[in-house]
C-alpha cells in the first residue's frame, strides 16, 4: 500500500488560517484591541484565541513548507499580536476567557500548550530573519507560566492542561519550581476509568482535549503512563465512531452534549500516539480519521506536528486499517452507564439514568427514544442497570407514587414551608409502583424494541420519537418531518428518509390515546427533531420494529395489536 503523506495539505489549510488571521486583524494602533483578532460573527476580540493566533503566526514565518516563510506581512502581523498580548496580559500572568474565565489559568495553559509548538520549532528552525522572535516569546511563556503556577482551576481536565504547561515551561525557562507546582496536580492520579474514559465523558470535545495533554506531558516528561492513558481513551473511541464518520456525543456531560462532531480532531492524536508507542495500529487509525475527515469536507489540523517530527507524516499508513474495529461491535461501559452496538451501517446507543435512554443512527440518520410515562414526581422510564440478554441489552426502571402525611403530632417550629424540611422528615404514604422493562435485541438489519410496565393500570404512557428533519411516510400520509413539529401515529408503518438515500423504518405504530400533557421537568419536546407519539395505557406490551430498510408501498400496512 501506498504511504499517505499529507503535509502539503495540511499546510496550506494552514496557510488559509495565516490569511484569515491577517485579514482579521486590528491594524488601527490607536484602538485599543491593537494587533488582536476581531470575530466577524461577534465584533469581538478574545484574548485568549489572540495568543492561539500567534502560534499560528509564528508556525508560517519560520518554516519553509509555508507560502508565508519569511513574509513581511506575517512578520508585522506577529509583532502586532505580541503588542497586543502585552496590553491585555492580567497583572498575575493570566488571559480572559472572555465568555465566562477572567485572569483564567487553565485558559491560559491552553493558550500557552499552542504556542509550545511554535516554541519547539523555533528552537529547531530559527535563522537570522527569525531570530528576533526567540526573546519576546520566551518572556511571554514564562510571564504566563508565573500566573498559570500561582493560580487553580475549575473542571477535571484543566488540571492536566496546566500540569503539562508547567513541565513545559520548566524545560524552556529552567524554572523548577513551575515542575514542582505541576507535581501538585499530577500527585492527585489520572481521572481515567477501566473503560478508558476520562471524568467528564465527553468523546466530542473534552477526551481529545485530554488526549492532547497526556501527550504533551509525555513529551516534557519522557513518562510512558501517560501516553498509556492516551491509548486507553483513544481505543475506547473505536467504539463511538457511528456510521456516518460522526462521534456518538449524546452521554457527554459537557458542552458537546448531542453535538454533530466527526474525527478530525482525533487524527493527530492517533497518529501521534501511534508514534511515540511505536504502535503502527493505533497509527493506522489516524489514516483512517483523516480519510473520514476528507469525506466531510475537513482537514485535519496538526500540521505543526508534522513539521517538527519529520518522520510522522505518512507513520502506519503503509497498511489498510482493520475497518472491524470501527464497523462492528457490541460493547458496556458499566462506569460510563453506556451500551454501544455497531452492525455495519447502523448503530445504537443504550444509556442509564437518561429520559433519552436510547439512539438508533442509520448512515447519518439519527433517531432516539423517550418513555414519556407520568407517576408522581418520575416523568420517564429512567433504566437503572444495563444487563445483556440474547443480541441485545436490556434496562429495567422502578417508579412508584406517594404522597405526603401530617407532620402531626410533632409539628415544626416553622410554617413556612420552604422552611420545612419536607423531603427528610415528612412520612410518606406509598402509592402504586410502575415498574417498566424495555429490552432491545439487534436483528441483523436494526433492532426490535421490547416494552413491557407492570404495577398501576391505566397510566396514559407515550412512546416519543425524536427524528432529525427528514421524509416522513406511512399509508395514508405523506410529509415533511420539520424541526420543532410533532404527529401522533396511530398504526400501521412509518418510513423515514432523507435526499442522501438514508432510511429507518418504524412499525407498528399504536395509539390509545392523545395525552401530551409535559409536566414540570419533563424531557422537553426538541427543537430540533420531528418528533413521532406513539400512545397506549399501562400496562403496556409493545415491540417497535426499527429498521434500516425501505418498506414497499404495499407493506406500509402494519399492526397494531398489542404484544
Amino acid at each position: 500500500m501506498t504511504i499517505m503523506m499529507h503535509l502539503a495539505e495540511m499546510m496550506a489549510s494552514h496557510d488559509a488560517r495565516i490569511d484569515h488571521l491577517i485579514a482579521a486583524q486590528i491594524t488601527d494602533e490607536q484602538h485599543q484591541d491593537f494587533g488582536g483578532f476581531l470575530r466577524s460573527e461577534s465584533y469581538h476580540v478574545e484574548p485568549r484565541e489572540s495568543g492561539f493566533g500567534l502560534s499560528v503566526l509564528i508556525e508560517g514565518y519560520i518554516c519553509k513548507e509555508s507560502r508565508h516563510f519569511h513574509g513581511a506581512a506575517v512578520a508585522q502581523a506577529i509583532r502586532n499580536v505580541l503588542v497586543y498580548m502585552e496590553r491585555h496580559q492580567r497583572p498575575d500572568g493570566c488571559f480572559d476567557l472572555s465568555g465566562c474565565n477572567f485572569a483564567s489559568p487553565p485558559d491560559t495553559a491552553f493558550m500557552i500548550n499552542s504556542v509550545f509548538n511554535a516554541w519547539w520549532l523555533m528552537e529547531k528552525r530559527c535563522d537570522e530573519q527569525t531570530e528576533w522572535l526567540k526573546a519576546p516569546v520566551l518572556h511571554f511563556i514564562e510571564t504566563c507560566a508565573e500566573g498559570i503556577a500561582a493560580g487553580g482551576f475549575h473542571t477535571p481536565n484543566h488540571r492536566w492542561a496546566i500540569s503539562a504547561c508547567l513541565k513545559c515551561a520548566a524545560k524552556a525557562t529552567g524554572r523548577k519550581e513551575f515542575s514542582d507546582r505541576a507535581d501538585q496536580y499530577l500527585a492527585e492520579g489520572l481521572d481515567i476509568n477501566e473503560d478508558g474514559e476520562f471524568a467528564e465523558r465527553s468523546a466530542g470535545n473534552y477526551n481529545q482535549v485530554n488526549d492532547d495533554q497526556m501527550i504533551r506531558l509525555f513529551i516534557a516528561t519522557g513518562e510512558r503512563r501517560f501516553l498509556e492513558a492516551s491509548k486507553a481513551n483513544l481505543e475506547m473511541m473505536f467504539n463511538y465512531i457511528d456510521p456516518d464518520d460522526s462521534v456518538f456525543t449524546n452521554n457527554s456531560t459537557r458542552q458537546d452534549n448531542g453535538r454533530k462532531v466527526y474525527l478530525n480532531t482525533y487524527y493527530i492524536l492517533f497518529l501521534l500516539t501511534g508514534y511515540f508507542l511505536k504502535d503502527a495500529k493505533l497509527a493506522r487509525a489516524a489514516e483512517y480519521m483523516y480519510q473520514a475527515s476528507r469525506r466531510h469536507g475537513i482537514v485535519p489540523n496538526g500540521a505543526e506536528w508534522l513539521l517538527l517530527y519529520e518522520d510522522l507524516d505518512g507513520y502506519g499508513s503503509q497498511e489498510d486499517f482493520d475497518l472491524a474495529k470501527v464497523e462492528k461491535y457490541s460493547r458496556v461501559f458499566p462506569a460510563s452507564r453506556i451500551a454501544r452496538v455497531r452492525n455495519g451501517k447502523y448503530s445504537w446507543t443504550m444509556m442509564e439514568d437518561r429520559p433519552n435512554f436510547f439512539y438508533f443512527q442509520s448512515s447519518a440518520l439519527t433517531l432516539y427514544l423517550v418513555i414519556y410515562s407520568n407517576i408522581c414526581d418520575r416523568r420517564h422510564f429512567l433504566g437503572e442497570k444495563i444487563e445483556t440478554i440474547d443480541n441485545g441489552y436490556q434496562m429495567k426502571s422502578h417508579a412508584a407514587g406517594w404522597y405526603y402525611k401530617p407532620f402531626w403530632p410533632n409539628l415544626p417550629n416553622t410554617s413556612d414551608w420552604w422552611a420545612m424540611d419536607n423531603p427528610n422528615t415528612r412520612e410518606r404514604v406509598q402509592g402504586a409502583p410502575l415498574d417498566t422493562k424495555v429490552s432491545v435485541t439487534d436483528t441483523g438489519d436494526g433492532v426490535d424494541v421490547a416494552i413491557d410496565t407492570d404495577g398501576i393500570d391505566r397510566l396514559p404512557f407515550r412512546l416519543e420519537v425524536g427524528v432529525l428533519p427528514c421524509t416522513v411516510r406511512g399509508e395514508q400520509f405523506l410529509m415533511d418531518g420539520k424541526a420543532g413539529q410533532s404527529i401522533t401515529l396511530m398504526n400501521g408503518a412509518v418510513e423515514l428518509s432523507t435526499p442522501a438515500g438514508d432510511v429507518i423504518t418504524l412499525s407498528p405504530a399504536f395509539c390509545e390515546h392523545n395525552v401530551l400533557v409535559r409536566s414540570t421537568n419533563a424531557y422537553p419536546q426538541s427543537t430540533e427533531h420531528f418528533t413521532i407519539y406513539m400512545t397506549d395505557y399501562t400496562p403496556v406490551h409493545r415491540v417497535l420494529h426499527i429498521r434500516t430498510t425501505p418498506f414497499a408501498r404495499r407493506d406500509l400496512r402494519g399492526s397494531s395489536e398489542k404484544g
